[in-house]
């Protein structure tokens, strides 16, 4: 997880808000695929923390979206770590394209989050992945990943 979300936390409601807004942007390319889709249960299960009494996943993954995410996420900290990753989910399937980029301009929009902070988040996710990459021992493979990221 990104440094400067690891103590941002999440009720029932915003959870299940945050999961289906990721959901989305999955689906923005016409599938969702397995990297997306396990990215989004590892947030929704580490969100849920053992709890029993939430919606199961697969039922956020087959409801319509009919959320209003607007007004749910009451701080930045929180509003940064839904976007963060949804940035981080359209990078799961190996490159983010430019209409995920667009809709997940549009869930910041909708969560009331300015568009120079997702610039910002832009930036600090791909130095994260960049950062988990650099401990490969093969320098080219990181060189060019960071070429594509750039």
């Amino acid at each position: 997880m990104l440094p400067l979300l690891i103590d941002v936390s999440l009720d029932t409601d915003q959870t299940v808000a945050a999961t289906q807004l990721l959901l989305r942007i999955a689906h923005v390319d016409g599938a969702r695929t397995a990297e997306e889709v396990a990215l989004i249960r590892q947030f929704y299960d580490a969100c849920r923390n053992g709890a029993d009494d939430w919606p199961a996943f697969d039922s956020l993954a087959t409801e319509t979206q009919n959320t209003n995410p607007a007004g749910a996420f009451r701080n930045a900290a929180q509003r940064d770590l839904v976007v963060a990753t949804c940035l981080l989910v359209a990078y799961a399937d190996g490159a983010l394209i430019a209409e995920e980029l667009a809709e997940v301009r549009v869930v910041a929009t909708e969560i009331g989050m300015p568009a120079t902070r997702v610039d910002e988040l832009l930036a600090l996710v791909k130095d994260y992945m960049l950062a988990q990459l650099a401990r490969l021992p093969d320098a080219a493979s990181v060189a060019a990943v960071a070429r594509e990221l750039g």
